[in-house]
């Protein structure tokens, strides 16, 4: 009887390695041809003919399992099939033998002015990081006996298959003595690595492509999904996104209405720029761009986790097949698992749709811009992140979120997609012109689109009030009781607290927001706060969290000053909706707190801010709010100190560490997508949740934890927490805090409280 060679422990044809391969080398004529110029295009930079690279990919692809056929891994699949223990099997990479097989073949082909086996490196690297020292195949290095044999009918079943796609074979496999095996390994980095010397940039984007190229074949092949074209496929018009727009407007009793700049953004041949303001239609706009120029993917890049969630649960419902959407960002599996516990689906939770969605697979990605920046660092999943770029259309929205680091670091970043042959739209209610100026010239254009038909509308009227907080609460009852739907926005956690006990104490239905609650706090207060009936609270008080993470309207809005540009987002949720003929949006002085702790690396622009507004108050138009903080930033200088370290962080990567992968926990402090003064600790209150906690940690509903932890500055950690953890045999992180679900910890009153924002 034929023996079976198996890739994965499943005895039946899905199973056998020539299936596997033939699935691989399937999803590889299928990117190709859909990549076929943007493919084109990169290569060409890299001084590689495309159908050089195409039969180099195929032959790595067709072989980059061949090392499964060796006598120990077919023992481990055929006791893992017939569920028998797995006690004394012998484990040893396949990829080691898979990358030695290919190197013969490298060898013998002509052309060795260059030795950069980009082909060979990718399976070598496709299931362990791969770094100069070769740490991933420590134990095949250090092998005390036989390396495993490959039987010869197996490697005859390998040089079969692989010919049956059209791949070539130069070679057999005849390396079995380790310390030659070992000494060809070595050699390969090495002399790769001596190669990289030459072309740093344009090598690194190769390997990224091929590694990456190779993850998704194998990846797509060794899922359950085998229906790729279906949903994998992107295939949505402009036309699409517009009929789906009118539907959903029509549900909601609202006209459409078509607009001058969503036609401009639906014609626009190439990268560009969208300064539109709140209620104008931003994400459709964004959406008929980049479906306009057939994209390999569509990938939307935003500030924060809750903005990323609400805007993949309105793509996925309104506008793509949810099938072909995907999210991503570090609370992302605890977002969809708790909704498949609250519809009683959990056994359905799919982790390797998860995996795919860690590595930009859905051809809708929604994802924090945190995501794509740590590709720079060569850390988890960043090869297949920047292959996802290849010819795709990708959306940083509200691009004035981001401070000067961040904005370097996303600088660098518009250039690999433009490398990648991609195309970048940068959005934003509110661009100073330094940051319109800057990405102007990054992008080689002229103008932006502005939404002109907007700028001349008038929805709020804006007040300064010169006067601190406790003087204004008069103020506010007065709004209260006049029925209106009123917000009070402050700039630090503890300043919102006081503030709710001092509300809710006379008797004022009132909300807090911020983001020092649990996960499932939070998101039942976000989901009150935006159902479609309205909220039953007489006040709302938040942190900035309000800015750029709800679509909620209120009729009157007091704010203590800010950033001019982080005012402009919190007016955005005053008379967002235009329902009524004009909103009041208060400014009153700012705290020495948030002077000192909140704004401290932007005390210039609080002053600025401050004296614009006490001159400009009253209806004003987007064109005037536009003036106004083109006042603030007039002398700004976006190139500081901060920019530069961002701009230059990647090529310093490059630099030290050259194409190999990354340990980001091994490496230093700055490799982080954000300059902040504020490191967060997650505790969980043991009080209210030690039980619950404890008993998901029990059903191994791991990914339900995150739920129930709180962020907490590390000085509220030091000063308060530490001395109050509770043993558990989990070693979870649970502390003996007051935390109540109104306003969050209640922190020792006795004590001075420290300050911080957000």
């Amino acid at each position: 009887m034929k023996r079976l060679y198996l890739a994965k422990p499943v005895k039946n044809e899905e199973g056998l390695y020539e299936y596997h391969v033939k699935g691989c080398i399937d999803i590889f004529n299928f990117e190709i041809k859909n990549k076929y110029s943007a493919f084109e295009k990169v290569l060409s930079k890299c001084n590689v003919s495309i159908d050089e690279f195409i039969e180099n990919m195929r032959n790595a692809i067709a072989f980059h399992d061949f090392g499964k056929l060796n006598n120990y891994f077919q023992d481990y699949m055929n006791r893992k099939a017939d569920e028998k223990k797995l006690t004394g099997v012998k484990h040893f990479r396949h990829e080691v033998l898979s990358c030695l097989f290919l190197i013969e073949a490298f060898l013998k082909k002509e052309n060795k002015n260059v030795f950069f086996p980009y082909d060979v490196l990718s399976v070598l690297g496709h299931h362990k990081i791969l770094t100069k020292d070769l740490k991933s195949f420590e134990r095949e290095i250090l092998w005390d006996d036989k390396w495993p044999d490959i039987p010869k009918e197996a490697m005859d079943l390998a040089v079969e298959t692989a010919k049956s796609f059209g791949a070539e074979v130069f070679s057999e496999y005849k390396i079995q003595n380790k310390q030659i095996a070992n000494k060809v390994l070595k050699a390969i980095i090495e002399k790769s690595s001596r190669e990289f010397e030459k072309d740093r940039k344009n090598l690194r984007v190769l390997y990224s492509l091929s590694k990456g190229l190779l993850h998704n074949c194998d990846w797509i092949s060794s899922s359950t999904k085998n229906e790729y074209e279906k949903a994998y496929t992107l295939n949505t018009t402009p036309s699409v996104i517009e009929n789906n727009l009118k539907n959903k407007l029509k549900s909601e009793n609202k006209k459409y209405v078509k607009r001058r700049f969503h036609k401009l953004c639906a014609e626009s041949k190439g990268s560009n720029i969208v300064i539109a303001p709140t209620g104008s239609g931003k994400t459709e706009a964004a959406l008929m761009w980049a479906l306009n120029l057939k994209p390999g993917k569509v990938i939307f890049l935003m500030p924060t986790m809750v903005t990323s969630n609400s805007l993949y649960e309105r793509l996925s419902t309104n506008y793509f097949p949810s099938e072909i959407c995907g999210l991503t960002h570090s609370g992302a599996e605890t977002y969809f698992f708790d909704k498949l516990r609250k519809n009683d689906e959990e056994e359905t939770y799919d982790k390797f749709a998860m995996l795919h969605q860690k590595a930009f697979l859905p051809p809708v990605m929604v994802s924090t811009v945190d995501q794509l920046l740590t590709t720079g660092f060569n850390t988890g999943f960043w090869t297949q992140k920047e292959y996802a770029l290849l010819g795709s259309s990708v959306i940083f929205d509200e691009i004035h979120a981001y401070d000067s680091y961040t904005i370097g670091l996303i600088t660098s970043t518009v250039k690999k997609i433009l490398d990648f042959g991609g195309k970048v739209l940068l959005m934003s209610a509110t661009m100073p012109e330094f940051l319109k100026k800057h990405f102007l010239n990054l992008l080689g254009l002229k103008n932006a689109v502005v939404a002109e038909e907007f700028m001349d509308r008038v929805s709020n009227e804006w007040i300064y009030i010169d006067k601190d907080l406790p003087e204004i609460r008069e103020n506010i009852l007065e709004e209260i009781s006049n029925g209106k739907k009123t917000a009070l926005i402050v700039n630090d956690i503890e300043t919102a607290k006081k503030e709710y006990k001092f509300f809710s104490g006379k008797g004022i239905e009132t909300l807090c927001l911020h983001s020092e609650f649990t996960l499932e706090d939070r998101n039942k207060k976000e989901k009150i706060l935006t159902q479609k009936d309205g909220h039953p609270y007489q006040l709302i008080i938040s942190t900035q969290v309000i800015e750029v993470s709800l679509d909620i309207s209120f009729d009157v809005m007091f704010s203590e000053c800010a950033p001019i540009d982080s005012l402009v987002q919190r007016a955005g949720r005053c008379n967002r909706h235009g329902l009524i003929e004009y909103g009041r949006f208060y400014v009153f002085n700012p705290s020495e707190i948030s002077l000192k702790w909140v704004y401290k690396r932007q005390q210039d622009i609080m002053e600025k801010t401050k004296d614009v507004l006490k001159n400009n108050t009253g209806k004003l138009s987007e064109n005037d709010i536009a003036s106004l903080v083109e006042e603030v930033y007039k002398d700004f200088d976006l190139y500081n100190e901060d920019y530069n370290s961002g701009a230059k962080i990647f090529d310093e990567i490059l630099q030290k560490h050259e194409f190999f992968d990354l340990n980001i926990l091994e490496e230093d402090e700055k490799l982080l997508t954000r300059k902040s003064d504020i490191i967060k600790i997650p505790i969980i209150p043991a009080n209210q949740y030690k039980e619950k906690v404890e008993e998901h940690f029990i059903k191994k509903q791991y990914k339900l934890i995150p739920l129930y932890e709180v962020p907490v500055s590390i000085n509220k950690f030091k000063k308060y927490i530490q001395r109050k953890i509770i043993d558990n045999k989990f070693k979870l992180p649970l502390f003996s805090v007051d935390y109540n679900s109104d306003y969050g910890i209640d922190y020792e009153k006795e004590e001075e409280t420290s300050f911080f924002s957000l």
